[in-house]
């Protein structure tokens, strides 16, 4: 994320309570709407799942930071990118006093690349101290992450300098 010469930006999300646990949100910076609104809804059997949980949402970011990350990286050493998945897994289990809590978010990023070799190596290296959010919710859950080079059939992931390794942090 770029701080536009700016000390601090202010990500602001607007929640409006629809019914039950539903609620609609709306990200914004400086009064500028950032994208429509988008559901959120608790799980059965309190809620209706008529939107992404909560766990879902945080993983949602992660998932975006790190992949964005990792993107940047990638097309800075110029490493040709045919596309990206990526998956995350907000493990949530009872906590110390008995109540949900999330124990780990594991990451698995899937880059479509023509050849995984040191350019891409050395992005995974360094690309999550990019992540804002991964990097600040590491202080206190768990973040695995892991990169799984995807090449077309028939490509040595290896040919173009070196092997690039799976990551995980």
């Amino acid at each position: 994320m770029h701080m536009r010469g700016q000390d601090e930006r202010h990500f602001r999300v607007t929640l409006r309570h629809t019914k039950n646990y539903r609620f609609e949100s709306q990200a914004h910076e400086d009064g500028r709407p950032h994208g429509s609104p988008y559901p959120s809804d608790e799980p059965d059997p309190v809620g209706e799942a008529s939107g992404p949980a909560t766990p879902a949402l945080l993983g949602s970011a992660i998932g975006h930071c790190l992949s964005a990350a990792l993107l940047e990286g990638l097309r800075h050493a110029q490493v040709e990118v045919d596309g990206m998945e990526t998956e995350v897994d907000a493990v949530v289990h009872l906590g110390d006093i008995g109540l949900p809590r999330i124990a780990r978010l594991e990451v698995v990023l899937r880059p479509n690349v023509q050849a995984a070799g040191r350019r891409a190596e050395r992005c995974a290296e360094t690309f999550e101290k990019h992540c804002t959010v991964s990097s600040s919710v590491k202080q206190g859950i768990d973040v695995r992450v892991r990169i799984e080079w995807q090449t077309p059939t028939g490509c040595d992931p290896t040919e173009s300098e070196s092997s690039a390794p799976t990551v995980s942090g």
